[in-house]
């Protein structure tokens, strides 16, 4: 199976187009929970908004900030540049963060602007942040995302990066496909790459990296992986539950049967009774 794809300068209107929307979360979605899939990607229904979420969205937000204000010309020493890029997102955010998690936050911050004051002299250039890709396969998907962070390393390698704010990296350190597909779209933007290096950077541990590098070859590999995604799930019919230690995070545990008899959630308790 030969799959063919084309890098759209945009997203084409939803309305005329008859392209399946796909994406890494999708995807990843899918083969986690077909039910959970249903009730977000179908039936569009509310999604619970939780703490770490505004956590993360809140960092992710001062960090994008903060490298779009360089890439803008700021000539600002980085405290002042890192200083205005947490007021902008507190404009966001402010009303939702706890005072515990602004706290950590300001240290995760601080911590780095003291990782980028010790590697003054061998910073990469930062070319772009929450870069947006729209990809056409086959005349037949559309296949989107953004990119956190795209750098030009020392070495002149191009270098992508995805954030992270989760409590434990083991869960990554064999997931490489959504930085396989962001090395995918690049590859497809510029043909003259013969590899890109990828990294999924742990802002709760200091800025850890977890590193791969990817030659054109292997990320073209993603062309197939996503039509296969596609085909199973226009083929899927019955979108049934995956019962698992990830229902208690679940944003639709409320409208899952399976999860919530898998968590317990709902149950009435010994000496409860309702009337």
């Amino acid at each position: 199976m030969i799959i063919r794809g084309k890098l759209l300068e945009a997203a084409p209107d939803k309305q005329k187009s008859n392209l399946f929307a796909l994406s890494v979360s999708k995807a990843k979605t899918f083969k986690t929970c077909k039910a959970k899939y249903r009730f977000q990607y179908i039936e569009h229904l509310p999604k619970k908004e939780w703490e770490f979420q505004i956590f993360g969205s809140f960092l992710h937000e001062v960090l994008e900030n903060f490298h779009q204000y360089i890439i803008d010309g700021s000539k600002d020493p980085d405290n002042i540049v890192m200083s205005k890029a947490y007021k902008a997102a507190l404009e966001i955010w402010g009303k939702k963060l706890t005072s515990d998690q602004k706290k950590q936050c300001f240290e995760i911050l601080k911590g780095y602007l003291t990782i980028r004051n010790k590697n003054q002299d061998n910073l990469p250039e930062v070319i772009a942040v929450e870069k947006s890709f729209n990809i056409e396969l086959d005349g037949q998907i559309l296949l989107n995302g953004f990119i956190d962070v795209v750098q030009i390393d020392s070495d002149g390698i191009l270098h992508v990066s995805d954030y992270k704010t989760s409590k434990h990296k083991k869960y990554l350190k064999n997931d490489f496909m959504q930085l396989k597909t962001y090395a995918y779209s690049l590859f497809l933007e510029d043909p003259s790459l013969d590899i890109i290096r990828c990294s999924y950077i742990m802002l709760k541990f200091n800025f850890d990296t977890i590193d791969v590098e990817f030659t054109r070859e292997e990320a073209m590999e993603m062309e197939k992986e996503f039509a296969e995604y596609s085909e199973l799930i226009n083929k899927e019919r019955l979108f049934r539950a995956s019962p698992g230690p990830l229902c208690n995070y679940c944003d639709f545990l409320g409208s899952c049967q399976e999860g919530m008899d898998k968590t317990g959630v709902g149950k009435v308790k010994f000496g409860e009774m309702d009337w």
